[in-house]
């Protein structure tokens, strides 16, 4: 499975969102989610959360072999790292590590934005709703044609 995670500011609403999609080897979408939550101090923190949401979402669907990927270079090179990390968010990446070991194999992947566009609209899509909104088999209707655009990208 390929998990895509992003973050999204909305500052003047003191909010971010969160987007997570699960694709199979196809692209096709098996699962997606979108949550809003309280505003962290920086930007990367939000990304770091993703990251963990991403990771929490895959352990709860029961996948054990998963590539993860998101758009942050920073937090991608602390999760491939070996050592602690010490930055503010350095907690949650130890959290990410720590539920990579319900995962038989996972690998941590940096992808530009253009390959994370469906994650990204979910991210966005959070600040429409303060709950947590998950889709199986399926993204909301408004984001459908991102992800059209994406499978015809593999093509």
């Amino acid at each position: 499975m390929k998990i895509n995670y992003d973050g999204a500011i909305f500052s003047e609403e003191g909010r971010a969102g969160l987007g997570v999609v699960v694709h199979n080897s196809d692209g096709v979408v098996i699962a997606s989610l979108s949550q809003q939550i309280p505003l962290p101090a920086t930007v990367t923190q939000v990304e770091a959360l993703a990251a963990r949401r991403a990771t929490e979402f895959a352990v709860e669907l029961g996948i054990t072999s998963a590539v993860l990927e998101g758009d942050s270079d920073i937090i991608h090179r602390e999760l491939i790292g070996t050592e602690p990390s010490l930055a503010l968010h350095g907690h949650i990446i130890h959290d990410v590590k720590q539920l990579a070991s319900y995962f038989a194999c996972i690998h941590f992947v940096h992808v530009r934005r253009q390959g994370n566009n469906v994650a990204h609209a979910l991210a966005r899509k959070a600040i429409t709703s303060p709950d947590l909104n998950v889709w199986m088999k399926n993204v909301p209707p408004d984001i459908l044609h991102v992800v059209q655009a994406d499978l015809a990208s593999y093509a």
